[in-house]
């Protein structure tokens, strides 16, 4: 057992009210963010309509609605091409009416490997432009981002390889967002 000296009692002590310090900011920030989330991370949430627009002379624009009233925006273009990747678009639709827009790399996966000629310049710009309107909803919704099931609430006391204890504080930039 390893002696306790007045160096390892200090660190241990002001380590301890740090990370209770930052749990309390953390748990107010989560608090917060769910607050003002439109959204909770359980509800239900699901894309109702893809609607494009196009802007003579060769500009496309897609807008992804939700039940939820969050609505994404992406530009899915092929220079020259614009009413082709339109249509594109349209074909993808059945398979996104219903769905989560949360999911966002399970529907890339999804769209790009169940079509039978994967790839080219037509498929991947539709994709572009859904891919960038469900980032733009999932972004809304702050669900995934502000304490959602994928990102930590805190950062807690880590374990170096010998075991330890190392406690990180939180940069500058981590204090600002909250």
């Amino acid at each position: 057992m390893k002696p306790i000296n007045r160096r390892s009692l200090l660190a241990g002590a002001f380590a301890s009210a740090g990370l209770a310090a930052f749990d309390c900011a953390a748990a107010a920030a989560q608090q917060r963010a769910g607050n003002d989330a439109p959204i909770s991370p359980k509800d239900n949430l699901k894309v109702t309509k893809l609607e494009t627009f196009l802007v003579k002379p060769r500009w496309l624009f897609l807008k992804v609605h939700t039940n939820a009233g969050i609505v994404g925006l992406g530009e899915p273009i092929t220079e020259g091409r614009a009413l082709t990747c339109a249509e594109a678009v349209k074909e993808i639709e059945p398979y996104l009416i219903g769905k989560d827009p949360r999911r966002v790399a399970h529907h890339w996966q999804a769209i790009y490997r169940h079509a039978f000629y994967r790839g080219g310049p037509i498929l991947t710009s539709a994709l572009s432009g859904i891919d960038q309107a469900l980032w733009d909803i999932k972004g809304k919704a702050r669900v995934q981002f502000l304490g959602g099931q994928f990102v930590p609430v805190a950062a807690r006391a880590q374990h170096d390889v010998l075991g330890h204890d190392i406690v990180r504080p939180p940069s500058s930039s981590a204090r600002g967002a909250f």
